[in-house]
């Protein structure tokens, strides 16, 4: 004869399975086919397997849903959706990060136009020193060539120094130009930088005022 608690323990496993047997065929399922028709029933066809479904209690009330499966074309599109929030959630944070350097950095708006104007007057400064040293290299080009113009002049041939110091110069003179060119872009690019953290900030401080 069994044990007592051998005997106990399979009842309780007989029970356990009768109540899963029970509970399995009370599930019911609805479903509609491909052609539109609403069928019920607790198997689903294979023909229908891949179609939406959904369990149902004795009242007709929803207990669960089962979509039906992606297409490959839907996978990839929620996928391309995904990266466009992942990017997007991003862009957000950078620029919340942008904001709070943005007001850290500046007290008010006129800290804004101080912090320009002192970027702006440094290329400026700059700029000025090159033209000096133009002129100065311009003044020089106009001694050698004054020099060249003496030896032709005297039907001897240009020294290959005066020549070297020449094209040198020449090269400089164009150097510094260049320069300058591209500091006057800097400058340009300094004001648009300035004018858009300028909007920026005034927006920032425009939320502030409405949240209070």
């Amino acid at each position: 004869m069994k044990p007592l608690h051998s005997r106990l323990s399979a009842i309780s496993l007989a029970t356990l399975l009768l109540a899963a047997t029970a509970a399995n065929a009370e599930r019911t399922f609805k479903w509609i086919d491909a052609q539109g028709n609403t069928h019920y029933g607790d198997r689903i066809p294979m023909q229908s397997a891949a179609q939406r479904r959904e369990e149902i209690n004795e009242q007709g009330r929803t207990l669960k849903a089962y979509d039906k499966p992606a297409t490959a074309e839907e996978i990839s599109e929620q996928k391309r959706q995904a990266r466009l929030r992942f990017e997007e959630q991003k862009l957000q944070e950078e620029q919340a990060k942008q904001d709070r350097q943005l007001l850290a950095t500046y007290a008010n708006e006129n800290d804004i136009l101080i912090a320009r104007d002192n970027k702006i007057d440094a290329i400026k400064e700059f700029i000025h020193m090159t033209d000096i040293r133009i002129d100065s290299l311009q003044k020089r080009l106009a001694e050698l060539t004054e020099e060249a113009a003496d030896y032709e002049g005297r039907g001897k041939p240009v020294p290959e120094f005066v020549q070297h110091q020449t094209a040198s110069i020449r090269d400089q003179i164009d150097q510094n130009r260049e320069i300058i060119t591209l500091k006057q872009a800097e400058m340009e690019k300094i004001n648009e930088t300035y004018a858009a953290e300028m909007l920026r900030y005034q927006t920032l401080q425009n939320r502030r005022l409405s949240t209070r």
